[in-house]
């Protein structure tokens, strides 16, 4: 019976701080929206850009409601969405460095397990931790769909020179240049936001709830309401 109490307790605990995490993630998107548009200035909190802090809070809040909807306890999607975002955030990471075309030689064995490069294998650790939601992944067209815009962007990204915003400014000069177009420089900032978003979209749509799952929460979510008294019983939902 003790047993089964502790055990009892500790999933009460995660699902709390879980729901926790998911008002947090709301308020962080709702903030960073906010503070994007009243000031126009890119750089969030910790010189990180508004658009990563929405978009890392999306993922976690995007795992977490899909994984609801399925039906998953409270302290299993916990763990689901936090190492979702977790892994998201560090293959951006290493997605990014080997892009810049001084740093490809590096992505090659044996140049990749030099000591320079060991940070980014660990990174590479971190980032699988999102197989703790092997499980529950779904593959589908519009998870595909996103990674494929995300993959055609990152190359046309690369293929300008991968221009990087700064303050704002040239960053460098783009020695690997395929493509020229008037004002690179213009592209970095919109680039930045668009693959980093469809790539944190992709892990989002990965655990994508079926019809009968979408329809089942769109019921739950009626009788809530109709419970709660904002809607009548008699209601008739499209």
């Amino acid at each position: 019976m003790s047993k089964y109490f502790k055990r009892f307790t500790l999933n009460s605990a995660l699902g709390l701080f879980h729901l926790f995490a998911i008002i947090g993630m709301i308020v962080v998107i709702a903030y960073s929206v906010f503070m994007w548009v009243s000031t126009s200035d890119v750089w969030g909190l910790g010189g990180i850009f508004w658009s990563s802090w929405i978009t890392f809070a999306f993922v976690y809040l995007g795992v977490a409601v899909f994984l609801q909807m399925r039906r998953v306890s409270l302290p299993e999607s916990l763990v689901i969405s936090l190492t979702s975002m977790v892994s998201m955030i560090w293959l951006y990471e290493i997605l990014y460095h080997f892009s810049f075309w001084n740093s490809w030689s590096y992505g090659k064995p044996p140049f990749l397990f030099l000591k320079e490069n060991a940070i980014f294998i660990n990174y590479g650790l971190i980032a699988a931790t999102a197989i703790a939601g092997y499980r529950y992944l779904k593959p589908n067209r519009w998870l595909w769909l996103s990674v494929l815009v995300m993959a055609c962007l990152w190359i046309f990204w690369i293929m300008i020179g991968f221009p990087q915003f700064e303050f704002p400014g040239r960053l460098y000069d783009y020695p690997w240049s395929r493509l020229g177009i008037d004002n690179p420089d213009g592209w970095a900032l919109p680039l930045n936001v668009a693959v980093k978003l469809l790539l944190g979209l992709a892990y989002v749509l990965a655990y994508l709830p079926s019809r009968l799952e979408f329809s089942n929460a769109a019921k739950g979510i009626h009788q809530v309401l109709v419970e709660r008294g904002f809607l009548d019983s008699d209601t008739v939902r499209a």
